[in-house]
């Protein structure tokens, strides 16, 4: 009996294997038919990531998603290209290598500070080749500089408004950093302190980088590859705002006279300094609209003009540290050692760069240049530029002495070269300094400025048209000149005794010639002069409307016709 019932339970157990067996068989065949149909799928219509997210923004009605399963951290964040919501989708295409939809939420990632916690995020989007750092809306402390990596982007909450020339532009995630807390004895407080920056870890390589609608406090952005060499390319910065920005001068203070604890705005500073190798994209971005971290310094010395007498201002506004004297856009514009005289893309290849594109940005600045760019097709448009009328300064630039009256604090506008450039629609202002209580104004004051030197180039097709200012627009002094529509424009003032357009080719060292250029349809308060003393062809000024102030001056081989309310002067030789 005990034998039979042995029997029986192998003879179970044995059915139910072979049951067992046939169950898998069968379910690893479908698996297998379904991988084999999928494989043979994807060969036949491999995926189009660009339709994808095509096809998820509309199927998907908010723009706000989770992580998905290959990338971004769970509460995720907007996975939308706003660079394309602004200006459409075929605009600024390298916009699209950027991974906007893998977003790492900064609230998904720990650390003992804001620092170590950025770095978590950014380091897990580097390590999936690229994504998104997003601070939804609040206030975020960091206690030292960041640094971005390659592919990785910070953006922040959407604004309320979309605008960031508008007064109420606000983005709601703000990133503020260390402020500089002067005393004024002793050494001083230490720069170490403060004056913080958003860097990038490699700056000559990391590309597909940028910053997107953060409201930006006390950290300049500086993402400087070498001008000349360096292979980072696809920078934006979008829909941010920066405020009290500034470094202090590396040469002061003089310890030999000054005191230890003095500060100096280095004139070199800027808002965003940028270098790159193609396609930066500086676009609606409000910069200095809120300064409050300038102060006074009282008992700052300087060496007199003359003589070696030590002068000392008691009134600690004649010299404050004041985080508007400064630079606010530079693109494509900074270089150790300096630039040749008018560059050419085999002297200065770093100023031919393309893809240079810096618009509808509102920007004050009350020192030195709003906007200053080169590359070859560069567009500088629809930006809006204040500045500060009735300055007053009292030191030379470097800060240790008093000022010449014929100092140059360097106010101006928009300072551009390159090739093949379009500066349209812009408006600014720019007002010089009076040099301490003389009668005497800075040399500056420039709206618009091409010059041969200080990273000036030659010059072959340029088209200025449709700004509005209050001083002059130059081609000075660059010794070739080529290509150029100058057109309705309306200088209504001027705040200097140059002609509002000026268009010279020759040098202090030479007579040049020009070609083609074009001055029209243009409303001055003032005069025009277009002079290129070696001759010239197809050169041209017609159809402009003056104020009867000013007078048009030319070369004879320039046509001057149907303008009207200019005094006539004869032709330059």
């Amino acid at each position: 009996m005990k034998k039979n019932a042995h029997k029986r339970r192998s003879k179970k157990l044995w059915q139910l294997f072979l049951v067992c067996a046939l169950l898998f068989s069968i379910f690893g065949g479908i698996y297998a038919l379904s991988a084999a149909y999928n494989y043979l799928e994807a060969q036949e219509s491999p995926p189009n990531p660009n339709v994808a997210a095509e096809s998820a923004a509309r199927e998907t009605p908010t723009l706000t998603s989770n992580a998905s399963p290959s990338c971004g951290s769970p509460t995720g964040g907007p996975a939308d290209n706003p660079i394309a919501a602004k200006y459409g989708s075929s605009a600024y295409p390298p916009a699209g290598r950027i991974k906007w939809n893998c977003v790492y939420n900064i609230r998904d990632f720990q650390g003992s500070s804001m620092v170590e916690r950025f770095n978590a995020a950014r380091d897990a989007a580097a390590a999936a080749g690229g994504g998104v750092v997003y601070f939804p809306a609040g206030t975020y402390d960091f206690s030292d500089s960041i640094y971005l990596k390659n592919g990785v982007v910070i953006r922040g909450e959407n604004p309320p408004g979309k605008d960031a020339k508008s007064s109420a532009y606000a983005p709601p995630a703000k990133l503020v950093f260390p402020k500089y807390e002067p005393r004024l004895s002793g050494s001083g407080t230490p720069n170490e302190r403060a004056f913080k920056k958003i860097l990038t870890a490699a700056p000559n390589r990391d590309s597909n980088i940028g910053i997107v609608n953060v409201d930006v406090n006390r950290a300049g952005i500086s993402w400087e590859g070498d001008a000349d060499a360096g292979e980072n390319k696809n920078i934006i910065v979008f829909g941010i705002r920066s405020n009290n920005v500034a470094e202090p001068d590396p040469k002061v203070p003089d310890m030999s006279f000054q005191e230890p604890w003095v500060r100096y705005s280095y004139r070199f500073a800027a808002n965003l300094k940028i270098n790159a190798s193609e396609n930066v994209l500086v676009a609606n971005n409000r910069i200095n609209d809120a300064i409050t971290d300038s102060y006074a310094q009282p008992g700052y010395k300087v060496k007199a003009l003359k003589g070696n007498e030590i002068i000392t201002y008691s009134e600690g506004s004649k010299v404050p540290f004041h985080y508007g004297n400064h630079y606010a856009i530079v693109v494509n514009r900074s270089k150790s050692g300096g630039y040749s005289l008018a560059g050419s893309p085999q002297t200065e290849p770093g100023l031919f760069r393309k893809g240079i594109v810096i618009r509808d940005n509102w920007v004050y600045h009350t020192m030195r240049v709003a906007i200053q760019a080169s590359g070859d097709g560069l567009v500088i448009q629809d930006n809006q530029i204040k500045d500060e009328p009735k300055k007053q300064w009292w030191t030379d630039p470097t800060g240790t002495k008093q000022p010449q009256g014929a100092v140059t604090l360097e106010n101006r506008a928009i300072d551009w070269s390159g090739w093949n450039v379009r500066i349209e629609g812009n408006s600014y202002e720019v007002y010089r300094h009076q040099v301490m209580d003389s009668r005497y104004l800075s040399v500056d004051g420039e709206g618009i400025l091409i010059q041969e030197c200080c990273g000036g180039t030659t010059v072959r097709g340029a088209t200025i048209s449709k700004n509005e200012g209050n001083s002059y627009i130059g081609l000075y002094k660059v010794p070739e000149i080529r290509n150029v529509r100058i057109t309705g424009n309306k200088l209504l003032s001027n705040i200097t005794n140059t002609p509002l357009i000026y268009v010279v080719a020759d040098t202090n060292n030479s007579a040049r010639s020009m070609e083609d250029v074009r001055i029209e349809g243009n409303t001055v308060s003032g005069g025009i002069l277009a002079k290129a003393s070696a001759g010239g062809s197809g050169n041209v000024i017609q159809n402009n409307a003056g104020n009867n102030s000013g007078a048009i001056e030319a070369s004879c081989h320039v046509a001057v016709s149907g303008n009207s309310g200019f005094q006539e002067k004869p032709c330059l030789p």
